[in-house]
């Protein structure tokens, strides 16, 4: 019986090592493409909303309802909230006020001078038209007031204009010499147009 000669056994690993040096052989991409794929899972793509332009359609619906509310409504508005009536008048819109003479006086200042020994006090003040119509200007009314509130001492004057645009102001400034002493605050109003005193200055 021939015996084996130790060369001709089989080696194991062999043939792996073959196959792995085979690979060396190959390129990255011929490498990759022999390699199983994975397959990749797909991400959901969240659906757009399309309920959100919707809301948007209410909101400004809603906010045009408001805006058309306090417009063509501003007279109601002010009856129930009568300090609306600055912020209609501040935006230039007309409204129904208790002021039948549609006119304010705003800005009151005064100041007091000392010449020769005398004291004389000037008061300085801004008639406002709060309507967008023309309006009459009446005469106006200055009282003197105490720290009690009380009435001290008063005078009227007017101003040569006698008409007030619309929206429009003007300046007036009066004067009187040795007021009280206890004289500490000064009130201005306007006179009633029905007042015999109160009439537009000619």
């Amino acid at each position: 019986m021939p015996k084996q000669v130790a060369g001709d056994e089989p080696v194991e690993g062999l043939e792996a090592e073959a196959e792995v040096a085979g690979d060396a052989g190959l390129s990255i991409e011929e490498m990759s493409a022999r390699k199983p794929r994975v397959p990749r899972e797909r991400i959901p793509v969240p659906e757009k909303k399309k309920s959100g332009w919707l809301g948007w359609l209410i909101f400004l619906l809603l906010l045009a309802a408001i805006v058309a509310g306090g417009y063509y409504g501003r007279n109601q508005v002010v009856s129930v909230w009568p300090p609306a009536a600055k912020l209609y008048q501040k935006l230039k819109l007309d409204v129904q006020t208790r002021n039948t003479l549609g006119l304010e006086i705003r800005d009151l200042t005064t100041r007091s001078v000392v010449e020769n020994g005398v004291t004389r006090l000037t008061v300085v003040g801004n008639i406002v038209n709060i309507t967008e119509t023309d309006r009459p200007i009446p005469r106006i009314s200055i009282q003197l007031i105490d720290d009690a509130g009380d009435h001290v001492y008063s005078w009227s004057t007017s101003i040569e204009q006698t008409l007030l645009e619309g929206w429009g102001s003007v300046e007036f400034t009066s004067s009187m010499n040795q007021p009280p002493e206890d004289a500490k605050q000064v009130r201005a109003n306007l006179l009633p147009l029905s007042d015999p005193e109160g009439k537009a200055a000619n």
